[in-house]
């Protein structure tokens, strides 16, 4: 038993790391690390006793999850707490919420481009060409994340057979 809590202390403390290096808010990961290796769907008691903490900041942070399709709540017939497990494919999801991150970088290139083209100077052309380089890099990368996504959709069909 000791052995198990361990293991998910580590995987844990992993994923409050891991979150962190992406610029998430470490209990974020140590929530998704949690949830991923529980076989059963955990209360928001169960989680605050595993990892803790306060129920506030961890209810808080479980909302914002589910809002990006990383937990799901679970109903439990005949108990009138939340809980919640990790959804279905959630590397995928986790992925396709950092693809709609690199979205908004063209967005922000097409905005600057528009507005350095309307101006006449040099500073204004060498505007443009950095703007024109981010939003290829960007696209480029949108295109290859998608090629990505169909292949890992595949493969997770084939890994849940």
């Amino acid at each position: 038993m000791a052995k198990n809590r361990d293991l998910t202390q580590q995987i844990v403390a992993d994923f409050a790391e891991g979150y962190s290096n992406f610029g998430l808010n470490p209990l974020m990961g140590r929530i998704v690390g949690l949830l991923i290796i529980s076989k059963d769907p955990q209360s928001l008691d169960d989680i605050v006793e595993q990892l803790e903490m306060s129920k506030g900041p961890i209810s808080q942070i479980c909302r914002r999850l589910k809002e990006r399709g990383l937990i799901e709540k679970v109903w439990i017939p005949g108990d009138r707490k939340d809980y919640y497990q990790a959804a279905d494919d959630i590397f995928g999801k986790a992925y396709a919420n950092q693809i709609n991150k690199m979205q908004d970088n063209i967005e922000i290139a097409e905005k600057y481009l528009s507005m350095a083209q309307s101006m006449d100077s040099d500073d204004a052309e060498f505007i443009k060409k950095q703007m024109k380089l981010m939003k290829s890099f960007y696209e480029l990368m949108d295109e290859y994340n998608k090629k990505f996504v169909e292949a890992w959709e595949e493969k997770h069909q084939e890994l849940m057979e």
